[in-house]
């Protein structure tokens, strides 16, 4: 079982740093960190536990308290995603039951050091009102989960897939720890048989994350109509026919040669690795960071493969395929950063602020694109941000 922990614990804090160091990150993937995060240290308490301790009564009866964390976390996700504007400190009720069960859990902890008489007693008392209020909990709560999420949130998001998976592991966690207790008290064998299915499945929920995050499983190319493929490969969205598309011309003739190379090209598959994509993105990042190469309005997916001297196919697969953007998505989310840090320095010097030229500065050269995609990614319009960010100074 401590393996099955131990590969818990790394993709937990693989996951908590590829979220950390993300440029993609919204404010409601801090509640997705914070899960991965308690995950982890729920798994380093059961390692520590059972490398550490010997007392067979508590290796078998000690539960941890984070749990009373994921529901709560996962649930104001859910929120956080239907309404942005959603302040989460609101919701801080949530977690009283966590703080309940902190404190029942180092008070049994004291007790068990002090070997108190009394010692198994508490911590049958703090195990059984534990366990019978979490898994209730976690069983109604994760329901109402998945029914909110397919009600309120659209069809094909991914972020209604990614919680609606969740939610489903963590009733599916809630729903055999029933069963277990059922039929534990009868086959003793079946704790340690629980115990690793549930560690597994936390395992499971922390891939999810990683793989929502970094696009790792996508459909198929083959899925899409040929057009629909070039223009994946190509590293444009299917936004390049709309009327208010920023794309420049010299894009627009990319897809035109591209049209005329081989089909097999075109519907190409994955080939580079998880790992040498990572280090693909990587390198995009340290150069939008570094050289802000974004800020050229006539940028182009050739253009930067020659800036980076990275291959353009390499390119396009590891943003369409890890990162589960398009080309233009991933520059104008830059661009987009870019103008929010401008606005939020000249609102807090009381400054002047000329959207539509900060906009040119970034590298639009379309005040309709500008607009569309920065409601897109921040869920604010460019002036109800600027109203948002005085606000803020004025209260600070």
């Amino acid at each position: 079982m401590k393996y099955i922990i131990a590969i818990g614990i790394f993709q937990a804090l693989l996951a908590a740093v590829l979220l950390l160091r993300s440029k993609y990150r919204k404010n409601a993937d801090d509640l997705l960190i914070s899960l991965v995060v308690c995950i982890g240290l729920h798994l380093s308490i059961k390692f520590f536990i059972f490398t550490f301790v010997e007392d067979q009564q508590v290796l078998n009866m000690m539960n941890t308290f984070i749990g009373f964390c994921y529901i709560p976390l996962l649930y104001l996700y859910t929120l956080k995603t239907i309404r942005p504007e959603l302040v989460t400190a609101s919701k801080w009720y949530l977690f009283i039951p966590f703080v309940i069960g902190a404190i029942g859990y180092f008070s049994t902890v004291c007790v068990l050091t002090v070997t108190s008489p009394k010692a198994y007693l508490v911590l049958y008392w703090y195990n059984t009102i534990s366990l019978y209020t979490l898994l209730p909990l976690d069983i109604i709560v994760s329901g109402g989960i998945i029914y909110l999420a397919i009600n309120k949130l659209p069809r094909n998001s991914q972020e209604k897939k990614l919680i609606v998976q969740l939610a489903s592991l963590f009733l599916g966690i809630g729903l055999l720890s029933v069963l277990f207790l059922i039929f534990s008290s009868s086959m003793l064998s079946l704790n340690y048989l629980s115990r690793s299915i549930i560690y597994t499945l936390l395992i499971v929920i922390t891939v999810r994350i990683i793989t929502y995050k970094y696009g790792a499983f996508i459909e198929p190319l083959s899925n899409h109509s040929d057009n629909e493929v070039l223009l994946s490969v190509s590293g444009i969205s299917s936004e390049v026919n709309s009327e208010d598309s920023f794309m420049p011309n010299p894009a627009l003739e990319n897809v035109l040669i591209e049209e005329k190379e081989p089909l097999q090209l075109q519907k190409r598959r994955e080939i580079l690795s998880q790992s040498e994509m990572f280090k693909i993105l990587l390198k995009l990042e340290k150069a939008m960071e570094k050289e802000q190469y974004y800020m050229e309005s006539d940028l182009t997916l050739d253009k930067l493969a020659k800036l980076t001297s990275l291959s353009k196919y390499h390119i396009s697969e590891t943003l369409n395929h890890f990162v589960n953007k398009p080309f233009y998505t991933f520059i104008n989310e830059y661009r987009i950063e870019h103008v929010k840090e401008k606005l939020k320095s000249l609102s807090e010097k009381n400054s002047s602020i000329n959207i539509l030229e900060l906009a040119y500065e970034a590298g639009f050269n379309s005040k309709s694109s500008f607009n569309r995609y920065f409601k897109e990614i921040t869920s604010y319009t460019p002036r109800e941000y600027v109203n948002l960010v005085s606000a803020e100074s004025l209260a600070s």
